[in-house]
């Protein structure tokens, strides 16, 4: 059973303001935008709206950063600036988690906020049953014993039911009634926190493709303006993917081809310039390599001053500085590779040496019998040159 194509009405601003995520929240964030003369441009860039680029990128990076969702506290929706913020933060994120190009931003960041609608919803008597009909097909309430109780059409519950862990969710241990479904209370959470917990999946999933669809749209010019919040959002990416694929444990074949490039630069004695040693530096710093390590890359340049060397990536590193993004690099002349030189470079969604590593390290680890084959004598190949 999808969405309801056509969704209940909400004219309330703090309604749409405090859910921005709302199908019925895009036309008012659109006039928001209008009634206030602000393009996507302005919005990028215009210092007066630099509030509200911080608070998006802080709705991206907590999403990343945390399992159980976006921490930061509503704004003060009573105001016209507190709703301004909310809708806006929630577009500037949108746009920053979509200009990644990764799915793996996109589905963490739809996640993070489908679990902040989940908490916030549960928590709502007023505007509740309104957003529950948006996302389901229908809905009912009554009081028994002096608590209310919800009832959903069990075509949604089998649909989203089992997405969620928990015999709670197995259609055969819910009260069923002539096609309806009965959310009691259970494990300290009311029916409505239980409903709003359903309720999380299909927010979630509609964010999912709502991302897909803006993807599609934005070019990479779009994405370039945004590539510092961009390039900051995978450097915490690739933080977080440790779990996944740790960073750390990049063998030497994992490294893109810009990072190899610099490298053998400065062994040849090369003067490579400001901006592919900030990068160097800042690469390994994002990938896990040790700063003396980090600090022999250097040691062929022509200008090689070792304690000064080691103070300045010792600057990079402590800064976290985020390493640039492909298009900053083919501007600044760092970017060696041609179209057809690497298949992992020509892919549609690849904007940042970050992601080559991501990729490399996926594809190993999806190949074992491939990889044992290619080398038979077992070795563990270390991030050093």
């Amino acid at each position: 059973m999808p969405m309801p194509l056509q969704p209940p009405v909400i004219e309330d601003p703090r309604v749409l303001a405090r859910y921005p995520f709302l199908p019925q929240a895009v036309e008012h964030t659109r006039g928001i935008l209008e009634n206030n003369d602000i393009t996507m441009e302005s919005l990028l860039t215009d210092g007066w709206l630099s509030d509200i680029r911080r608070r998006g990128d802080l709705r991206v990076k907590e999403s990343i950063l945390h399992d159980d969702g976006i921490g930061i506290p509503t704004s003060d929706i009573s105001t016209d600036l507190g709703r301004m913020t909310e809708s806006l933060s929630f577009l500037y994120a949108m746009l920053v988690a979509c200009s990644t190009f990764e799915e793996r931003v996109t589905a963490r960041w739809a996640e993070g906020e489908a679990s902040r609608a989940d908490t916030i919803l549960g928590l709502d008597d007023d505007s509740f049953d309104i957003i529950a009909r948006t996302y389901i097909s229908d809905l009912r309430s009554e009081q028994t014993e002096g608590t209310l109780v919800y009832s959903i059409p069990m075509t949604d519950f089998i649909e989203l039911g089992p997405r969620i862990s928990g015999d709670y969710w197995r259609l055969p241990n819910r009260p069923l009634d002539s096609g309806w479904v009965t959310m009691n209370a259970h494990s300290g959470e009311s029916s409505k926190q239980r409903l709003a917990r359903l309720l999380k999946e299909r927010i979630r999933e509609d964010l999912r493709k709502r991302c897909d669809e803006r993807m599609e749209r934005i070019d990479e010019s779009f994405a370039e303006r945004l590539s510092e919040p961009v390039g900051a959002v995978l450097t915490i990416l690739q933080s977080r993917a440790k779990m996944d694929f740790n960073a750390g444990d990049a063998t030497r074949s994992d490294w893109p081809p810009c990072m190899e490039t610099a490298i053998a630069e400065l062994a040849m004695g090369e003067n490579v310039n400001h901006a592919g040693r900030v990068f160097l530096a800042s690469m390994s710093s994002a990938i896990g390599i040790d700063i003396d390590q980090c600090a022999g890359f250097f040691s062929g340049a022509p200008d090689f001053d070792p304690d000064t060397t080691r103070y300045q990536i010792g600057h990079i590193y402590d800064r976290e500085y985020t390493p640039a993004g492909c298009s900053r690099l083919k501007l600044d002349g760092r970017c060696p590779v041609s179209k057809g030189d690497d298949p992992i470079c020509d892919k549609p969604k690849m904007k940042h040496p970050l992601s080559y590593v991501w990729w490399k390290q996926r594809d190993r680890a999806q190949r074992p019998e491939e990889n044992s084959e290619e080398s038979p004598e077992p070795s563990k190949e270390s991030a050093n040159p």
